[in-house]
């Protein structure tokens, strides 16, 4: 596993990470094995956040034993003082940890909200609080516009920033992002390096990522299997031959405008519980004709449909690509159910 410095917080860093967004879907000897065999592989950073629903709680029970041995970075979205205390609290008594390494400012998407973390009294003043305390070691920022994530940077006040990077999202105004991370001593978090388990084959997908100047990559992982698979793309190579440059063109030129990347942050939005992202991932696979009876027999599987939306809408603000939610969940109990 190579190992990459985490921008002016000097922590040393497997280049691939872990993305704890799919823990939720595990139980806990399940996410045990995951873990476990992610320190294992040399992964020894390890990203989650407050809204992730159990995930928190799953690394703290899984590994808080071996707290020594990776990083760990968290997150809240919420932005008042006695919210972020109150979710900090919650986050390290879930994680089992006295101190985390690197807590986040999370989901800054647009400049009016970063104007807001940056105001007297504002979120950033009160992580600083608990850096001055001891119990957060650096602060970082996390959002999905590049050209915001850019202006935070630029404010010098963050030791981290999280953004999307992948072979579908690898714009000019992420790639200049990452430089002027790298350029200014700031670690760049590469999120999303799947684009939800799409991109395929994966050790290709990250290798890319990898050949650009960023700390750490965190791909999120439901299996041993995957945390094998993932952890090989770290060995050093970031060169892609010309077979794995053709098959990563030719998913990313295959996804239409509509594409989950399944970052999940509708779910926890949804009070009839639906595991949104999953469906819509069956959705999208269903598109193939070859895939259709397969996706059908696992969306009959499924204890809570589609149809149980009730049109809310509470999805729709926290996905970050503005999807229309409700409408595709139609599609999906139509196709599939």
């Amino acid at each position: 596993m190579e190992y990459r410095t985490l921008g002016r917080t000097g922590i040393r860093t497997s280049c691939i990470g872990f993305g704890g967004i799919p823990l939720t879907g595990l139980n806990g000897e399940e996410a045990l094995g995951v873990l476990t065999a992610a320190l294992s592989s040399g992964i020894n950073f390890i990203d989650t956040a407050r809204g992730y629903k159990e995930s928190e709680e799953l690394i703290g029970r899984s590994i808080a034993d071996r707290r020594d041995e990776y990083c760990l970075a968290t997150k809240t979205k919420v932005r008042g003082k006695d919210s972020i205390l109150t979710e900090f609290e919650t986050s390290v008594a879930k994680l089992k940890t006295d101190v985390i390494d690197l807590y986040q400012i999370h989901y800054v998407n647009t400049k009016e909200d970063l104007q807001g973390v940056l105001a007297p009294g504002g979120a950033l003043s009160v992580f600083r609080r608990l850096q001055r305390e001891g119990t957060v070691r650096y602060v970082g920022i996390t959002g999905h516009n590049p050209a915001v994530l850019k202006a935070a940077a630029e404010t010098g006040e963050f030791d981290t920033v999280q953004g999307a990077f992948s072979y579908i999202e690898k714009g000019e105004e992420v790639i200049r992002l990452i430089r002027y991370c790298k350029e200014n001593g700031i670690g760049f978090i590469a999120q999303k390096p799947l684009a939800g388990g799409a991109l395929l084959p994966a050790e290709a997908a990250l290798r890319f990522i990898l050949g650009h100047p960023v700390s750490v990559v965190i791909p999120g992982m439901l299996s041993v299997e995957q945390v094998e698979e993932n952890s090989r793309a770290g060995d050093g190579r970031v060169t892609l031959t010309a077979r794995e440059e053709e098959a990563l063109e030719a998913v990313a030129s295959g996804l239409g405008s509509r594409f989950c990347r399944r970052c999940y942050y509708c779910q926890p939005a949804c009070p009839q519980n639906i595991r949104v992202g999953v469906i819509l991932e069956f959705l999208g696979k269903a598109e193939r004709p070859e895939n259709l009876s397969l996706m059908r027999r696992w969306y009959a599987g499924m204890p809570i449909k589609a149809s149980e939306c009730t049109e809310c809408g509470l999805c729709l603000p926290e996905c970050p690509y503005e999807l229309p939610i409700v409408e595709m969940l139609k599609e999906a109990h139509e196709l599939l159910g």
